[in-house]
């Protein structure tokens, strides 16, 4: 049985439940058909502040997975020394152990280790998901770097078709060695409400109300202004919109929750688990994510699979998910597009229905199809060394 090693620096714990959950989903799939272990270079931070408490907090399951300390300087234009440091933090777990192949998350930082592993002789193979490379890759003093791990890599997934051909376009040479390979959709956890009212006592929600989701981070590639705009323009006042995810301390998400306050109609909700999300999914009428910039959009696909409609823009992921069967795509930067969407599901003009909704994805992200493609690209990789 191959032994395969999976590196990601984001990844679910106690203190960060929601963090990377996607990449837990993938590595629990592996794990039940392969021999896995789970790596996550943490950055060292300074004692008792909110970034030591999220990298010392413990894991979702005890021993799940192990961490290696590295050391990096936040925006600062010295990625030579994170490289340096995080990839002598995982030589010394490789040194421990031996493994048939490495399966790195994120082009930066963790994929700067790469030409350290490639020089152990072990395969490699890097995801890319989507800010990695879009939030570096115009970055001068990074580029040289990343160019160096994306031409020793043996194989390169990306959760897009978009974001394939982006990369593609910027390194041609690189077209033969990367594959779309979608996160994954758990449609046993994720399924359709038994009935509406059980699904609003479980979240205490408004009976007389319709109740529309965004599970984002308010940043702003994520568009949660674009959206509040959009609320803003519907003369209706029987919905409310929930908003779930992380806050960050930046001039955007002050301006937008000042904006959320004069707003009666929009309530905001702290990230929850993976496990809990699901009965946001069920609970609402809608999911609207208004992204500027998207890699994959699980968000969306989880909300589709619980057999709600969606409206995302074209920013990349969501194309490779929405449907005329399940919801609506508009334009980036375009409020007006998205309440006419939101008024046109919110009124009854038009409707979905929920398992029609539910299997317009169901082959396309089932976790059986997507864990055989990167199975059998390890064991193709693996075969000539």
């Amino acid at each position: 049985m191959m032994n395969i090693g999976i590196i990601s620096h984001l990844y679910p714990n106690t203190y960060s439940p929601a963090k990377g959950t996607f990449i837990r989903n993938q590595y629990l799939e592996i794990s039940s058909r392969l021999q896995t272990h789970m790596l996550v270079p943490s950055v060292y931070a300074i004692p008792l502040t909110r970034k030591w408490q999220e990298t010392h907090a413990p894991f979702i399951s005890e021993r799940e997975a192990n961490r290696v300390r590295y050391f990096s300087i936040p925006h600062a234009p010295l990625p030579h020394i994170t490289k340096r440091t995080i990839s002598n933090a995982i030589l010394r777990f490789l040194h421990k152990k031996k493994f048939d192949l490495i399966h790195f998350h994120w082009l930066f930082p963790d994929g700067l280790a790469i030409p350290a592993v490639k020089n152990l002789n072990i395969p490699t193979v890097l995801t890319i998901h989507g800010s990695d490379w879009y939030n570096t890759k115009n970055r001068p003093v990074l580029k040289k770097l990343m160019h160096e791990s994306l031409t020793k890599v043996d194989a390169i997934l990306t959760v897009g078709n978009k974001l394939k051909n982006d990369i593609i376009f910027d390194f041609p040479e690189l077209e033969h060695k990367i594959f779309v390979s979608f996160n994954l959709v758990d449609f046993k956890k994720f399924q359709p409400p038994e009935s509406r009212s059980e699904s609003l006592n479980k979240l205490n929600w408004n009976f007389e109300k319709k109740h529309v989701l965004c599970v984002a981070n308010i940043n702003p590639e994520k568009g949660i202004d674009i959206l509040i705009k959009a609320v803003k323009k519907l003369n209706r006042n029987d919905f409310i919109l929930h908003i779930i995810g992380n806050i960050p301390n930046i001039r955007y998400s002050r301006e937008v929750l000042l904006e959320i306050e004069k707003s009666m109609f929009v309530e905001l909700h702290s990230p929850v688990s993976h496990d809990r999300i699901v009965d946001y999914f069920q609970g609402c009428d809608l999911m609207v994510l208004p992204s500027r910039r998207e890699g994959f959009g699980l968000s969306l696909a989880e909300a589709i699979a619980c057999g709600k409609p969606v409206i995302s823009t074209k920013s990349g992921g969501p194309e490779d998910i929405v449907t005329r069967e399940n919801g609506f795509l508009v334009d980036v930067n375009a409020p007006d597009q998205i309440a006419e969407k939101m008024e046109s599901i919110l009124s009854g003009s038009i409707s979905f229905h929920s398992e029609q909704i539910r299997e317009s994805i169901r082959e396309k992200f089932h976790s059986d199809r997507i864990i055989d493609q990167i199975i059998n690209i390890y064991e193709e990789i693996i075969r000539p060394f």
